[in-house]
């Protein structure tokens, strides 16, 4: 169980330095809006609307329709103080809504590009419990992150 430990321990300090080294701990910090858009977000908001991308520091969200994406934008500075709060390392410096493309074989693909998909609840749940030993709260939701993103962007 110690040489476990020691792994752990390591891993544990091997992750945020990886990640800063690499140029991670902003874009990590940014994309975990991802992670955490259900608890940034009322329910309502949610079952209409989810986060697609991050590009230059403005979050494209992909709304359900019209009536929505005006609803949205009209809470455009509310949603991004919500946001921006909850960030560490950076901020974001805007919002764009989308509408959802709704006839697939419309959509001429030029170019690959990613897509978000929320991993189930409970592989999330099964991974959480793995990494709970690691005792750096930073470097245990850096790894949590990195997962969650790793099973929630899809390409196309």
């Amino acid at each position: 169980m110690e040489k476990d430990n020691n792994h752990l321990q390591c891993l544990d300090n091997l992750l945020p330095r990886y990640a800063r080294n690499r140029g991670w701990e902003e874009p990590l910090d940014l994309h975990s809006i991802f992670t955490n858009w259900d608890e940034l977000v009322d329910d309502e908001v949610a079952a209409h609307c989810q986060p697609l991308k991050i590009v230059k520091k403005v979050l494209w969200v992909e709304v359900e329709n019209s009536v929505w994406l005006q609803q949205l934008q009209y809470q455009t500075v509310v949603l991004l103080a919500i946001f921006n709060k909850s960030l560490r390392l950076s901020k974001l410096k805007g919002l764009r809504f989308v509408l959802a493309e709704r006839n697939e074989h419309k959509k001429v693909k030029k170019e690959p590009s990613l897509r978000y998909v929320q991993p189930p609840a409970e592989e999330l749940a099964a991974f959480e419990a793995q990494v709970a030993s690691i005792s750096d709260k930073d470097a245990r939701d850096a790894l949590v992150r990195f997962w969650y993103l790793s099973k929630a962007c899809r390409s196309e």
